[in-house]
């Protein structure tokens, strides 16, 4: 049984080096080629705005450095959402590192869990966790980045209005916020920006950021922007409104992770404390774990341990995650 498992491992490895190898070799000519091509696109882009041709601009990402690797993550659909969970979480990864990444992890966590001597159930999960673990970082870098556009977006609203108020125009006002304000809200802006400025229509570059951020707040500050545009208004008194609702929301909101705090440090505490116990027990006495590693019915027993211990993991994220 071990035989056909390393072979098929080995071969993995072998494969991922192969692509490792042909990525590195061949993604600096792909990168010029790719280089000229924007420029082209922006030389015609420029040409047809000013010849009165409203331009649809497009900003597509690359997904590989290998044409024939592009073509076929091209045609998957959840590799669409992978790219835009990347962006989000501004990592500049491109889509077939980052799955490769993810099949390393998961190879050298089924590697090491054949080496220690479990049994093909236990190194199967100890592969699906390890693959797993690229997806966690990067939904905690993505959730922080969040966090941190939450804190500073009602400064760049304020930002905005005040620039208004002193009769710059609306777009311009975009530009500061990129220049003045810190990352991540500076970038967003400026991408915002730098979109209308080569002939986005506003309506979809403002689309584009609520897409690129997919917070409550963004949403409304798009909607309200687009409800202006349409019906007029004082652009300046909606614009400190939606600042200040912005705020009373963020400030709620962390009464809430105050309250809350508790129950939240249980929920990580009960989470880690079977591994924290069995890893001590395995160093205590190694011997005494051995049979939930070696016999059918200790490997029965940890799937299903591991399956109630992600349910009471999430049951609790549930009960302490409140919406604001």
């Amino acid at each position: 049984m071990i035989l056909p498992i390393l072979t098929i491992l080995i071969f993995l490895v072998t494969l991922g080096l192969l692509i490792s190898a042909a990525y590195f070799f061949v993604e600096a000519p792909i990168a010029k080629q790719r280089l000229r091509a924007r420029l082209v696109a922006v030389q015609q882009v420029g040409l047809q705005a000013r010849g009165g041709v409203e331009a649809d601009i497009l900003r597509r990402e690359a997904l590989s450095g290998i044409p024939a690797v592009q073509q076929v993550l091209a045609a998957l659909p959840p590799v669409a959402r992978l790219q835009l969970f990347l962006q989000q979480a501004a990592v500049e990864l491109q889509v077939d590192v980052f799955l490769l990444i993810v099949a390393s992890a998961a190879l050298f966590a089924g590697v090491a869990a054949i080496l220690i001597g479990t049994g093909t159930l236990v190194a199967s999960v100890a592969a699906v966790v390890g693959g797993a673990m690229p997806f966690i970082v990067l939904s905690v870098k993505r959730q922080r980045r969040f966090s941190r556009f939450s804190e500073q977006f009602p400064n760049a609203i304020e930002l905005l209005a005040r620039a208004v108020r002193a009769g710059h125009a609306f777009t311009t006002a975009f530009s500061l916020i990129g220049d003045e304000l810190a990352e991540p809200v500076a970038g967003e802006f400026r991408l915002t920006h730098r979109q209308q400025n080569l002939g986005l229509p506003l309506r979809e570059a403002l689309g584009n950021l609520a897409l690129r951020v997919p917070l409550p707040d963004v949403r409304i500050f798009v909607s309200a922007l687009q409800i202006q545009r349409d019906s007029g208004g004082n652009l300046g008194e909606i614009l400190d409104n939606l600042a200040n609702v912005i705020r009373d929301r963020f400030r709620i909101l962390r009464e809430v992770e105050v309250v809350t705090a508790e129950a939240r440090l249980s929920m990580y505490v009960l989470t880690a404390l079977p591994f924290i116990a069995g890893f001590l027990m395995l160093l205590a006495n190694p011997g005494y774990l051995r049979p939930l590693l070696t016999d059918p019915l200790g490997h029965r027993a940890l799937a299903v341990g591991a399956v109630l211990q992600v349910l009471g993991y999430l049951i609790i994220r549930k009960i302490v995650r409140i919406k604001v």
